[in-house]
């Protein structure tokens, strides 16, 4: 079932790649919407996906994660990603399908992120563009996925993809780089951490 006031954060991983050229300043003034997001496109992503199971039923998690953004709060920044301070929604109704805000990024930085899915409890695909950071020079786009569902056993399993599309073939390996190295640990840990506040909150083995 959709819904309009639920969804996971999804600013989380809307990377600031500080390693993939100069550091460039962050613009005086914020960027606009423009009423339009890029295509997704088939070809290379570099790309990671890991996978977690939870001890607690999927709809009663679901709410114990959001109400705190505990995802977001149990990442660690990096010099090479920046954890979003601040959103404006600037189409739509967040978080429903075609609805867009603005991330601002500790450093100064901006994107733009829509939601692309939203059906609640079980999927939120969603896609970051328009990096004003040195991001903007290495990718089109950022595509996430947080595809849930709930076990036979009571519990609960989340499969979370996150995908960057360079903006050109040569990019690829250098993008797969960054991903296998600082975004998998960035993730995996994350998402340790929110298992271990489940297993606390709901109890179990």
């Amino acid at each position: 079932m959709k819904t309009m006031s639920r969804t996971i954060a999804t600013g989380i991983l809307a990377v600031t790649m500080a390693a993939c050229s100069a550091n460039i300043a962050p613009p005086d003034v914020p960027p606009t919407f423009t009423g339009e997001a890029p295509a997704i496109r088939d070809g290379q992503y570099a790309e990671y996906e890991t996978r977690r199971v939870f001890n607690a039923p999927l709809v009663p998690l679901r709410d114990f994660i959001e109400s705190e953004q505990r995802i977001v709060g149990a990442m660690e920044e990096t010099d090479q990603i920046r954890k979003p301070v601040d959103v404006v929604v600037v189409h739509g109704e967040w978080p429903e399908e075609g609805s867009v805000r603005r991330l601002e990024f500790s450093d100064g930085h901006f994107a733009m992120e829509r939601v692309l899915e939203n059906d609640f409890p079980t999927l939120f695909r969603y896609q970051v563009w328009n990096y004003t950071s040195a991001a903007g020079q290495n990718l089109d786009y950022a595509l996430g996925q947080q595809a849930w569902r709930e076990l036979p056993d009571g519990r609960s399993e989340l499969v979370w993809t996150y995908r960057l599309k360079p903006n050109a073939w040569y990019k690829h390996h250098f993008i797969q780089q960054f991903v296998s190295n600082d975004m998998r640990p960035l993730m995996d840990n994350a998402l340790d951490t929110v298992v271990e506040q489940a297993h606390a909150h709901f109890g179990g083995e």
